[in-house]
């Protein structure tokens, strides 16, 4: 039976610190059905509590009102994970999600309107699981901290691109193709604002990777484009 992708929203939070500049990475548990120990950017699937009146109440959005349950997810998947609201004022969502999160947030708290939507990355046909997922980009404060709310995610490090893609290179990390293509294309940036700049113009295209799996039973990830991909099949 095909599995149906799960709408979902990451978040890739910036700041002005390292060399040229951090984005922030968790490790999802290593038990998780899904990317289980990998490193990951914030985020997370789009729920229904998404599209109701409490985060109508608590996120602010001018733009489309189909992609708000998008953003809605990515602010509120940012807070409940590392504890991170991207808005005004300082609210405390420790073991707080879903709708008392929501709850607990000032009127238009949450501004959605700070995210630029950068890319949209489908999981591959015939895995068990798969996800519908956006990706975001937004700038934070220096001050900001990040915690983990460890049940989902562990160890929140701020780290330049080059660095995380050195630590999956050296086989320290394990980074999963859609991670490790918006690191790639963060890394050719000389400076947060080029990164910015690039999220904001961006024209986000759905991508489709696909599986291949070889006579021993292995399988692999082919993007569009790579040798092999079209013989994978749809």
């Amino acid at each position: 039976m095909e599995v149906v992708p799960r709408p979902a929203a990451t978040v890739l939070a910036l700041r002005r610190s390292g060399d040229p500049f951090e984005v922030l990475m968790v490790r999802r548990a290593r038990e998780a059905s899904f990317m289980g120990g990998a490193r990951v950017f914030p985020g997370g699937a789009v729920d229904a509590i998404d599209s109701g009146p409490q985060a109508a109440a608590a996120v602010r959005w001018s733009g489309d009102p189909a992609e708000f349950p998008w953003r809605a997810a990515a602010l509120r998947e940012l807070a409940e994970e590392v504890g991170i609201i991207v808005g005004g004022g300082i609210v405390d969502v420790t073991g707080l999600s879903g709708a008392d999160l929501y709850a607990e947030m000032p009127e238009g708290g949450l501004d959605a309107d700070r995210l630029h939507y950068w890319s949209n990355w489908v999981t591959p046909r015939g895995l068990p699981k798969r996800f519908d997922t956006r990706f975001y980009v937004v700038e934070v404060g220096t001050d900001v901290a990040a915690r983990s709310d460890r049940m989902e995610v562990y160890d929140p490090t701020w780290v330049t691109p080059r660095t995380a893609l050195a630590a999956a290179d050296a086989g320290a990390w394990i980074v999963e193709p859609p991670t490790r293509a918006h690191l790639e294309l963060l890394a050719q940036a000389g400076r947060l604002e080029e990164a910015l700049r690039a999220a904001a113009l961006a024209v986000p295209v759905r991508i489709e990777p696909r599986l291949v799996i070889d006579d021993t039973g292995s399988w692999s990830v082919v993007m569009p484009g790579d040798p092999g991909f079209d013989e994978a099949g749809p």
